[in-house]
């Protein structure tokens, strides 16, 4: 009988401790995941597991539906780039985390290997994806291009042209070369940038892209902000994204308040590469004499933002 009471007694500790141990090592799959959040940056719904990463921040954990909302969180928080929206102020970042593209596994972003480039296109177009082998993303991008780096590098090239507020751009014969490429206008006309400086005044040059949260949001701010400043500058908005038809970009600008005196162009790869634009969310403030004088490549912009420039541009 006391045998009999010992086995039984060994077995329920046996499996105590199993469950203990399967606990403790199993991984975290009942936490709630990214799908279905709203990214913590642009605001996007989160669909593609592939495309998403996470930021943890103090105790809080953001969600992001592109690896390049993450990256400009993670900038932004560790005072690498100015300020952007929907940050957590004064907090610490404690781990950033990616998903491999063909296991969809969660992977810390700071080991993980990444293609930047190839011809498949993220959520927000930062065209960054992460994998956990070096040797899977050398295959990919074997498939479908771009160019293979680890965190540091990513991060760098990613960053690659930004400039602090104020500061001229060092790449003079590239502006040059880039302000006379010629873009295709919404009434099917052509024009440039040196065109448009021919005005007499200086220029703000806004990226956008129709599916773009946070263009929409500078779209409408600088629509609110222009009758102030319509004396001052040349508004001239540029697609971002080669998908943006003309009729996509209608009605965005419909939707957004644009005035009809701004110029727009459609998209243009070559204008893009040569002014180094890696995000949508891009703006150049040009002075009369084709300087860029003020760049910003991430975040919204208010109605202040924008009449700030406009006063930056042609003070003296």
């Amino acid at each position: 009988m006391k045998r009999r009471l010992f086995l039984a007694a060994s077995a329920c500790l046996a499996t105590a401790v199993v469950s203990i141990v399967f606990l403790r090592t199993s991984p975290v799959a009942d936490e709630p995941g990214p799908i279905g959040r709203s990214c913590s940056y642009c605001g996007m719904e989160i669909r593609d597991l592939r495309f998403a990463a996470e930021l943890i921040v103090d105790n809080q954990t953001l969600f992001y539906d592109d690896v390049g909302c993450m990256m400009i969180h993670y900038l932004s928080h560790m005072g690498i780039i100015p300020p952007v929206q929907n940050m957590v102020k004064n907090a610490e970042v404690k781990r950033a985390a990616v998903y491999d593209y063909l296991s969809s596994e969660k992977v810390d972003a700071k080991v993980a290997w990444y293609v930047k480039g190839s011809s498949v296109m993220t959520p927000m177009r930062h065209g960054v994806i992460a994998f956990k082998s070096f040797s899977d993303a050398l295959d990919f991008g074997g498939k479908f291009g771009g160019e293979v780096m680890g965190w540091d590098v990513v991060l760098k090239k990613f960053t690659d042209g930004e400039k602090q507020e104020g500061h001229q751009h060092s790449e003079v014969s590239d502006v040059h070369n880039a302000f006379n490429i010629p873009l295709k206008t919404l009434h099917n006309n052509v024009t440039t940038v040196s065109e448009a400086l021919k005005r007499g005044k200086p220029l703000v040059l806004v990226f956008f892209a129709t599916w773009c949260p946070t263009c929409s949001k500078n779209i409408t701010t600088l629509s609110r902000a222009y009758e102030s400043m319509r004396e001052k500058v040349t508004v001239f908005l540029s697609s971002f994204d080669p998908g943006d038809t003309v009729e996509k970009i209608t009605r965005f600008l419909e939707q957004h308040n644009a005035h009809s005196d701004w110029i727009v162009t459609l998209p243009n790869v070559d204008f893009l590469v040569s002014l180094r634009v890696i995000s949508q969310e891009t703006v150049f403030g040009i002075s009369v004499d084709g300087s860029i004088v003020y760049e910003k490549r991430f975040g919204t912009l208010t109605e202040d933002d924008w009449l700030r420039i406009a006063d930056m541009l042609t003070a003296g």
